[in-house]
């Protein structure tokens, strides 16, 4: 293969940024910088006191212009010019000090400001309009979506932090880009009923038991181990390698890193750049994987295969949108879906949960949480992540013009306006889910939770047109693994 047709991921990681609102100028950062003191005042006040919260993103009806020039739903209207930056210094500085003092749990910062802006059906985070309920979450998801380029309501750093063309910031629909990509990669690496990944999954267990002698349940609660061995699993299961320690231990950067992805520009610049460096660093890293084991020509075959008006000029942009997909959402995901059953299982409260929502139930030690994890794997696994899921959230923009009320006032926000829905609080929804913090895998309706973007094993899966293309392998990995420490995989071979 000829390199000019796989390219350079340096050249990709380091291309020419795109979308860089004006007050996330490195001139705002100095300045931010200069007035910290100012601007960490404001966001301890705004961090911990919900009508100050609230005041700072859309103002006050009762203050003439806060609205419009003085607060964060003002600013992304005007199209966040510089001159309104110091709406966004003290905004985002008071949106971590309410995620610390949340527990660091994005589910439970969610559930704050939900409650903050008066416990409706809308609020504002970041750059767009947040909803919650479960009937809302169903019907965006049920239909093809709007995308654009942003996470967690937040434009998206590209091309340093994400690939530009990273699925999930690719709209759906029928002869789009992104069914092209899904398609493909549901066929090259997750098709699940295929001879190839029974035949890996069939080998797991004893690759598991090599690298992880004399399992305890106490194990679960050592991430890095988790991390690893997740890490090996899942490129064994896509490419049919088990990477060396040292390899799984790069790859756990996809877990460890993801407090980076939520950050807006303006606050990665803030910070020196270190968090985009990193993830920069374990793109390239994770590009020189695949090259090491000679994986380039999936790819090139991949590309081929595309539409002509969707491959890309140097196949290596694809390999590094594809891997990054599979490092953020199959790596982070599913080491994130282990910790937490592993937690739950020692009756432990996993880190960065919503801790105040959560109660064992019937199941208030570990000997009963063993044995009833035992019982059923799959429906103890679904209800654990109903509670603690792994994604919390997913941005799509608004399709039309609409009116929202925040905190009883109605505003009117355009067709584009980035929309967040909340699926980790749809699992919540009391008129859906009886009880909801409450542990309890006898749920008949646990195929109804749309903890992988969609309802996974419910009549209706096939109407979620963006659930998760690695349902099956997630969920088959995190089997395995605690499989492997309680013994279980011996048991049911």
């Amino acid at each position: 293969m000829a390199d000019s047709k796989w390219g350079s991921i340096e050249a990709v990681v380091n291309g020419d940024l795109i979308g860089v609102p004006a007050d996330a100028s490195y001139i705002s950062v100095i300045l931010m910088w200069l007035l910290l003191l100012l601007n960490l005042i404001q966001g301890l006040l705004g961090g911990l006191i919900k009508p100050v919260f609230v005041f700072f993103s859309i103002g006050s009806a009762h203050l003439c212009c806060t609205t419009k020039y003085g607060s964060a739903i003002g600013s992304v209207l005007a199209g966040r010019p510089c001159l309104m930056a110091w709406t966004w210094w003290r905004y985002v500085l008071c949106a971590l000090v309410a995620l610390v003092a949340n527990g660091k749990s994005r589910l439970a910062l969610f559930m704050w400001e939900w409650e903050a802006f008066g416990k409706g059906s809308w609020w504002w985070h970041g750059e767009g309009v947040w909803c919650w309920s479960y009937a809302d979450c169903q019907r965006i998801l049920k239909a093809d979506q709007v995308r654009k380029v942003a996470f967690g309501a937040i434009k998206a750093c590209v091309p340093d932090l994400y690939p530009k063309n990273l699925l999930i910031f690719l709209p759906s629909g029928a002869g789009t880009q992104w069914a092209s990509i899904r398609s493909l990669v549901h066929e090259l690496f997750l098709d699940n009923g295929t001879e190839t990944y029974a035949a890996r999954m069939a080998e797991l267990p004893q690759k598991l038991s090599g690298d992880w002698a004399s399992p305890k349940l106490e194990h679960l609660s050592d991430f890095v181990r988790v991390q690893t061995s997740v890490s090996k699993c899942l490129f064994f299961m896509l490419f049919g390698k088990w990477v060396t320690d040292d390899e799984a231990t790069m790859l756990t950067g996809w877990r460890t890193n993801a407090k980076f992805w939520i950050l807006p520009r303006m606050v990665h610049r803030f910070l020196f750049n270190i968090g985009i460096g990193k993830v920069k660093a374990l793109r390239v890293k994770t590009i020189r994987l695949i090259e090491k084991y000679n994986l380039q020509e999936v790819f090139v075959g991949m590309n081929d295969r595309l539409p002509a008006e969707y491959r890309r000029a140097d196949v290596v942009e694809l390999c590094d949108e594809v891997m990054f997909a599979i490092g953020f959402a199959g790596i982070g995901g599913t080491c994130a879906a282990v910790e937490s059953v592993g937690a739950f299982l020692q009756c432990k409260i996993p880190a960065e949960s919503a801790a105040k929502h959560i109660k064992w139930g019937d199941y208030g030690t570990s000997a009963k949480m063993v044995a009833k994890y035992r019982a059923n794997p799959e429906t103890y696994i679904r209800e654990t992540l109903r509670m603690d899921p792994p994604v919390t959230s997913a941005t799509n923009v608004l399709k039309e013009p609409t009116t929202v009320k925040l905190n009883g006032r109605d505003f009117d926000m355009p067709a584009g306006m980035l929309n967040q829905y909340v699926h980790s609080m749809a699992n919540r929804d009391e008129s859906v889910f009886p009880d909801p913090d409450t542990f309890n895998p006898d749920r008949g309706n646990l195929n109804e939770a749309l903890t992988w973007n969609g309802a996974f094993g419910a009549s209706d899966e096939a109407s979620y047109p963006r659930i998760c293309p690695g349902r099956y392998l997630s969920m088959d990995l995190t089997r395995t693994i605690v499989g492997h420490v309680l013994g279980a995989n011996e048991a049911s071979a």
